[in-house]
């Protein structure tokens, strides 16, 4: 398994992403949140993968991993997105924008 940081930009309510992955991913795969709500699993696009230096990361070592970032695949606005999004957890649009 591949330590990996998984970062995206959207405002998300109680979504985790893994911190290690059995492949470094390519951009245009997909990742899944590690929480399931009720009726859905959130998945995103790898959009872009850098090398990162970050300390701390596991055992208190400093070290490079994989920082990958991840955004919507369905290419709707950020509008879109979270009318889309907000009532799958509960929220309303207002929540996040």
């Amino acid at each position: 398994m591949y330590k990996v940081k998984c970062h995206t930009n959207l405002d998300l309510f109680n979504e985790e992403w893994p911190t290690s992955l059995p492949s470094i991913p390519r951009v245009g795969d997909r990742i899944d949140s590690i929480i399931d709500h009720r009726d859905f699993r959130l998945s995103l696009e790898v959009v872009s993968v850098h090398w990162k230096y970050v300390s701390g990361f596991s055992n208190d070592t400093d070290e490079y991993v994989p920082y990958i970032e991840l955004h919507d695949y369905r290419r709707r606005s950020i509008k879109e997105f979270y009318e889309w999004y907000a009532p799958l957890v509960g929220k309303t649009v207002g929540s996040f924008i």
